[in-house]
C-alpha cells in the first residue's frame, strides 16, 4: 500500500485544485508482470537539481520509484507533467501498486534498487527547495532499460 501512496503523492505534486479525470489507458496486469520477477540487475544513482544561482539541491530523503514502462505508466507520466490540468492521482488503478518498487534517497540524493528484472522502466523522484517563501524544483523522470545482470548507474537531473 505504501508504494501506491508514493505514486499518488509523486503524481499529485503540483496538482492542487485539479478536476478528477479517468485514465484513458486501461490497466493491464499482464503488461506489468515482468516487473514482479526476481531479477539479477541493480539500478543505482543520484538525483539532484541545480538552482539558478548554481547551488546543487539533492533529492535527500525523497521517495524514488521504479515503475514498469507500459502504456499505462506512460499515461500517468504524461498527465502528471501537465502543470494545470484535469488529472487527479485518484484515477490510478490501485492494482498498479504491486508493480512499483520504492526506495528513499540518502542525504546526497543517492538511491539503489536491487534484484531488478530486465525490462524498460521509469524512474521518478522529486527535488524541492524554497526561495523567497515559494517552493521551487519539482519531479524528475527518467526512462531506462535494464538488462539481465546489469549494474545500471543513473544520474537524474533536469
Amino acid at each position: 500500500m505504501r508504494a501506491f501512496f508514493s505514486v499518488v503523492f509523486l503524481v499529485a505534486l503540483g496538482f492542487a485544485g485539479c478536476q478528477t479525470a479517468s485514465m484513458e489507458t486501461q490497466f493491464d496486469a499482464s503488461a506489468h508482470e515482468f516487473a514482479l520477477g526476481a531479477g539479477d540487475a541493480s539500478v543505482f544513482g543520484q538525483a539532484f537539481m541545480r538552482r539558478n544561482d548554481g547551488v546543487v539541491v539533492y533529492a535527500a530523503g525523497s521517495t524514488v520509484l521504479l515503475m514498469p514502462d507500459t502504456g499505462y505508466t506512460r499515461e500517468i507520466v504524461e498527465k502528471s507533467q501537465i502543470a494545470f490540468g484535469g488529472f487527479s492521482a485518484e484515477a490510478i488503478d490501485k492494482r498498479y501498486e504491486k508493480y512499483t518498487k520504492e526506495t528513499v534517497a540518502d542525504g546526497e540524493g543517492r538511491f539503489t534498487f536491487a534484484s531488478v528484472p530486465a525490462g524498460n522502466y521509469y524512474l521518478v523522484t522529486y527535488v524541492t527547495w524554497y526561495a523567497g517563501g515559494i517552493q521551487q524544483g519539482g519531479r524528475i523522470y527518467r526512462q531506462i532499460t535494464v538488462e539481465d545482470g546489469a549494474e545500471k548507474s543513473i544520474i537524474m537531473t533536469s
